[in-house]
């Protein structure tokens, strides 16, 4: 990780060194001194990681290196963030000679500019102090420059070679192998009619064996079973993992059996909804992953299962005998290791590759000495097997056979050596990336764009002209999945990867890595809880003031990066109830918060019961990621525009936001700006056309309400990077087709969806002739991408839609109209060669003619989908 750290660095340096103007000589002499002894130190971090777990002087050499590393990192960026505002004050005022005028009409401004730059010169001089001791330890250690006796992969991930192996990187999970004896076993006491049947407690079978033999993949494969189909009225499937609550665990059982949220808090209304859905039905239930002992617990959560039907079955996978035993009534199931055979198949499957037949067999016998050394574990078998398969020759094979990894007993608390390797095997941005990954409880799920913003604020994803950082972002997570470091891929709408877990195993992997980098707070008693060498922090509150009211503890977390609370259910997050004097509370705790926690990268504040963020929110000039959703907050604090490194603000859900901040435009580092299901919202400040890095924006608004000047679309005309969903509402606020072009939605080429709001104020409402040719002309000037997949058109009041949406080289695959009550006709949408799926709602004279039986039904027969309301 320290070396992934130390590459950031040096980007930071060799951007900085090119500012000859800005730079003094002393503050240029003092950067480039610190770049060497860092050039130097990194030669031989390789012999320092593989050392670290063995020698303990080693470990806290690293440990001292890592903290020089943050601390420089640190002080590279106020430099280049003191750059950046001066952009962003340039962009404000619309000069480039903005600068030089403040500086004429006050010169304690240019001063305070000079003085800066020595500070930062002394801050510089006194890391590189520290830098050049940690050196001088090198010789006194033994570290050594990497003999190339041990090969790994390049410094940096190579995309390209990442690009080839991208069409057959990821892992079948459905690849599970020796386990059909197992399946078999378990499916026959689901299906069993046992004379042990109790009423009271459906028959319980646990799953049990240690991390990563498989005990959820065969559970898996049970729950879905061809064998037991129509034999269970009702399938539920529960993750419970360490946090062992009751009422969550409930809400996630009525959630499974009904696949849709529920709402009810208390567990009183939850256990009566669950005992009416298993009323005399015969349910079967997984409880996977159960790391609690206490039976008391068990006992109440079973209450709702005695109005079951006989014959009802509860499948639980647990690492410990004695967690199953609390369970009561149960026939435990054993899970052994594999067989040799069975674990080489495995590892083969992921090593090789494409490999000739004369290459695997030169392999084979080195193969399967790695093989034994896997102690018959699925995991580790195909998590060192996809390692394998960017080595081809047969020393690279025996090195690793040979490595010294395999005789460390306990190693790493635990960690599979084999799982130890692949840690090592990983190129330094992705050990970087894989160990901030820890951060997360186990069992989260792990949101791919989410994780990959995490990364890019954090300054682990560096970018050149050809690519984007999210692209590559991407690309390193779709690498952990290949690896099998990531597991569970969940598929998108789009046919993408939407996100991924980690397997405890390799859960544990990382936070042995991450050492005190990353710590999760709240999922157990916690004492003397110590921030003060803590980087990123993950953790679970009820409310912000339960964080921010230990104020103590903030005060030493000073070198914090992330911190991410969580408030409840990332899907269905609690209902957001808070007394206005207690939320004013939680303002204040928030500005004592911000005022200590200087170092922030990325802050997530999802579910908070904030009203407005302090102004102190400008302080945080590091910060590169905020989360705001599913809070109360109403404005933004203008102070938040002197947050020039954000790059990512998200306020889905935020129901009461009505004002953004008036000079929103100065913000010109933002990348995305996520606006979902904001309905008070009625304007965007102007100038959020000058944001010409934004690749998301959610939802724009055309014009304003209440005598407010808002934007027009022609800010949209050089947003030509967003991507993925745009709503554009307030459509009727477009005096003419030309306005409607100055959007130029034609070049916005990464669009996926397009939703267009017309926004008129009574359903059906009749309009004149003129206001129909103008509404026509509007909707005829939004041309989108011929890249775009969906369109939704809603209240349009046209008597006809523009021809592009019959447009023959068009990628459309749905469209759906709400609203269109004035439209008598389609335009020749059966040219379309893509399109799946074709909905019309509240559109009574389209319906007359393509319903079934309708005169122009047959032009669209040929639409998979075609629904009429």
């Amino acid at each position: 990780m320290v070396d992934s750290l130390i590459s950031i660095a040096v980007e930071k340096f060799n951007t900085i060194l090119q500012d000859e103007v800005a730079l003094l000589v002393g503050v240029k002499n003092e950067i480039e001194k610190l770049f060497e002894t860092f050039t130097s130190i990194q030669a031989v971090l390789e012999d320092a990681e593989s050392r670290r777990v063995k020698d303990r002087a080693v470990k806290i050499w690293l440990e001292k290196l890592k903290e020089v590393a943050y601390d420089v990192d640190d002080i590279l960026d106020e430099w280049m963030t003191e750059n950046l505002r001066s952009q962003a004050a340039e962009e404000g005022d619309g000069s480039c000679f903005s600068f030089i005028v403040i500086c004429f009409l006050s010169p304690l401004t240019c001063f305070n500019h000079v003085m800066f730059r020595h500070r930062i010169g002394s801050r510089i001089k006194e890391a590189r102090g520290r830098l050049d001791d940690i050196s001088k330890e090198t010789r006194q250690l033994g570290l050594s420059v990497a003999s190339g006796e041990r090969e790994r992969v390049d410094s940096e991930v190579k995309k390209d070679e990442i690009r080839k192996r991208e069409t057959s990187s990821l892992v079948d999970r459905s690849s599970i192998v020796g386990r059909e004896d197992d399946k078999n076993e378990v499916i026959d006491l689901l299906l069993r009619e046992s004379s042990q049947e109790v009423t009271e407690v459906p028959f319980v079978i646990s799953i049990v064996g240690m991390g990563g033999l498989g005990k959820t993949s065969l559970a898996k494969l049970v729950y879905n079973d061809e064998k037991l189909k129509g034999h269970f009225d009702i399938k539920m499937w529960v993750c419970v993992s360490e946090d062992f609550d009751v009422k969550r665990i409930t809400k996630l059982m009525i959630e499974s059996a009904t696949e849709s949220a529920c709402n009810l808090e208390s567990l009183d209304l939850l256990q009566s909804r669950l005992r009416e859905f298993l009323h005399s039905k015969r349910f079967l239930l997984v409880l996977d992953d159960i790391w609690s002992e206490d039976r008391r617990m068990w006992d109440e959560l079973r209450l709702p299962f005695q109005a079951g039907a006989l014959g009802s079955r509860i499948v639980i996978t647990a690492r410990s005998e004695k967690v199953a035993m609390a369970m009561g009534n149960i026939h435990m199931h054993k899970l052994e290791a594999l067989s040799d055979e069975d674990c080489w198949l495995m590892f083969s499957r992921s090593a090789f590759g494409d490999q000739s037949a004369e290459e695997r067999l030169e392999l084979k016998e080195i193969g399967r000495g790695i093989v034994k050394k896997c102690g018959g574990i699925p995991l580790a078998a195909k998590t060192i097997g996809s390692a394998m398969q960017l080595r081809r020759t047969r020393r690279q094979w025996e090195l690793v056979l040979e490595s010294e990894t395999w005789n460390l007993v306990d190693v790493m608390e635990g960690i599979l050596p084999a799982l130890l390797l692949s840690y090592y095997d990983l190129p330094p941005a992705l050990k970087q990336c894989f160990a901030y990954c820890s951060i997360f409880p186990k069992d989260w799920e792990l949101e791919k764009a989410t994780i990959v913003k995490l990364w890019i604020a954090q300054g682990f994803i560096g970018s050149d002209t050809s690519e984007d950082m999210e692209e590559i972002g991407g690309l390193y997570f779709d690498d952990l999945l290949r690896r099998s470091l990531l597991q569970d891929a969940e598929m998108g709408s789009n046919g993408s990867i939407f996100s991924c877990k980690m397997h405890d195993l390799v859960h544990d992997l990382a936070q042995s890595v991450a050492g005190n980098d990353c710590l999760i707070v709240g999922m157990t008693q916690q004492a003397n809880l110590n921030l003060n060498k803590v980087h990123h922090s993950f953790i679970f509150s009820s409310s912000m003031f339960e964080v921010t009211s230990s104020s103590s503890t903030f005060h030493k977390a000073d070198k914090l990066r992330t911190l991410l609370v969580s408030h409840g259910s990332r899907v269905f997050p609690p209902k957001l109830e808070m007394s206005l004097m207690k939320q004013v509370r939680i303002s204040i705790c928030l500005h004592k918060l911000f005022h200590h926690l200087q170092c922030l990268r990325a802050l997530d504040m999802t579910g908070a019961k904030i009203v407005k963020l302090p102004r102190t929110v400008g302080q945080l000039k590091h910060l590169r990621y905020l989360d705001l959703s599913y809070s109360n907050i109403e404005e933004i604090s203008a102070g938040l525009i002197n947050c020039v490194n954000l790059q990512t603000l998200i306020l889905n859900a935020c129901e009461w936001l009505r004002k953004l901040p008036r000079e929103m435009r100065k913000m010109i580092s933002l990348r995305h700006l996520e606006l979902e299901r904001i309905n008070n919202l009625s304007y965007l400040p102007k100038g959020i056309g000058r944001l010409s890095t934004l690749q998301t924006l959610t939802k724009f608004i055309v014009g304003g309400n209440h005598g407010v000047d808002g934007c027009d679309l022609g800010e949209l005309k050089h947003l030509n990077l967003l991507q993925g969903s745009l709503d554009i509402t307030q459509l009727q606020n477009v005096s003419s087709q030309e306005e409607a072009r100055e959007a130029e939605l034609y070049k916005k080429r990464h669009l996926h969806t397009l939703s267009l709001y017309f926004n008129y104020p009574t359903y059906g409402e009749e309009v004149g002739d003129e206001e129909k040719r103008r509404t026509e002309g509007v909707l005829e000037g939004l041309r989108p991408h011929t890249n775009l997949k969906e369109l939704k058109i809603w209240s349009y009041r046209g008597s006809k839609f523009p021809e592009w949406m019959g447009d023959p080289s068009s990628n459309l695959i749905r469209i759906l109209l709400y609203d269109c009550s004035e439209c008598e006709q389609l335009p020749a949408l059966w040219n379309l060669p893509m399109l799946q799926d074709l909905g019309m709602f509240g559109c009574p004279l389209l319906a007359e003619k393509y319903k079934e039986g309708g005169e122009d039904r047959p032009r669209i027969a040929h639409i998979p989908s075609v629904r009429i309301f």
